[in-house]
């Protein structure tokens, strides 16, 4: 019999939370332990534990805001030190989409003896342009599971204990956006594999009606803080990689979006061409961390 446990990284959202803890408990194959690695600066969330009073349930206060990244390192860290076989990587406002996940993700552990990392739903990640490739549905439709560069976040990636306690884990320094991918490339780098079930993929797809998406070439965002910390991330996972071309077509890119958001008016074009130089700036200037607040 496998272990398995898991961590879910919050932020000042304890009523959020406590429904997505029930939902993974209510899972076909719950965890055996479940940490909660809390971000919030109050102690809302760990009175709210309290009251649960549910002996699966482990607490972790970070003291501070240390961003999903960060989080997920001390998530890591405390499953792998904790023995489990499997881990669950898990947000506190989306638990998985389908009750049976994580015994449909388990039972195709063993289709690569290489496997590190398990997933509802992953990418193909181009080196060379620094782009997410999405797999076409008629890839999906004829395997059982396929191998990818990363697991898409909030799609319950599930983590070999091998590579916890290898010591692999996202930078903590980059605080928010495309720490996934950060780890998972991380974890393809050590010669693991990534695995994700095509069935539940497919799943996922018609149940967010996405099974003909075509990405468009830019929409327009909701957050620009979060556009911010994406290119930022993004260019130091290029130097990570080293990879000088994937950086080169992140400038080029990046650089005609400062100029295109302005199709949607002023306002908007200008703190879009702010937030896209300073992200520049900071990897210029070698800034990580939380630097903007997301909200």
């Amino acid at each position: 019999m496998i272990r398995f446990g898991g961590f879910i990284i919050t932020y000042n959202r304890s009523d959020i939370l406590m429904g997505t803890i029930e939902k993974i408990f209510l899972q076909s194959f719950p965890p055996e332990h479940l940490w909660i690695i809390d971000n919030s600066e109050d102690d809302l969330t760990f009175s709210a534990l309290i009251r649960l009073n549910d002996p699966r349930i482990k607490y972790h206060g970070m003291g501070y805001n240390a961003g999903p990244a960060g989080a997920a390192v001390r998530g890591l860290e405390l499953c792998g030190n904790d023995g489990f076989d499997w881990i669950y990587w898990g947000d506190d406002n989306d638990p998985p989409f389908a009750q049976d996940c994580f015994e449909r993700l388990l039972a195709i552990r063993n289709m690569n003896p290489f496997c590190g990392v398990l997933g509802a739903v992953g990418q193909f990640f181009d080196r060379k342009k620094g782009v997410i490739k999405r797999i076409q549905s008629r890839l999906l439709e004829k395997k059982k599971a396929v191998e990818v560069d990363y697991v898409a976040g909030n799609m319950s990636m599930i983590i070999s204990g091998e590579v916890a306690r290898a010591g692999i884990a996202p930078d903590p320094e980059l605080f928010f956006g495309f720490e996934e991918l950060d780890f998972c490339l991380k974890v393809k780098r050590r010669g693991f594999s990534i695995i994700v079930d095509c069935g539940l993929f497919l799943e996922a797809r018609r149940l967010y009606s996405r099974m003909d998406f075509e990405r468009p070439v830019y929409q327009k965002k909701n957050n620009l803080v979060r556009e911010y910390y994406s290119l930022r991330n993004l260019l130091f996972i290029s130097d990570s990689l080293t990879l000088n071309s994937m950086k080169r077509k992140l400038y080029v890119k990046w650089s005609a979006k400062t100029l295109y958001g302005f199709r949607y008016g002023f306002h908007y074009g200008f703190k879009n061409f702010q937030m896209i130089w300073l992200a520049f700036w900071h990897y210029w200037k070698g800034i990580k961390g939380k630097t903007l607040d997301l909200s």
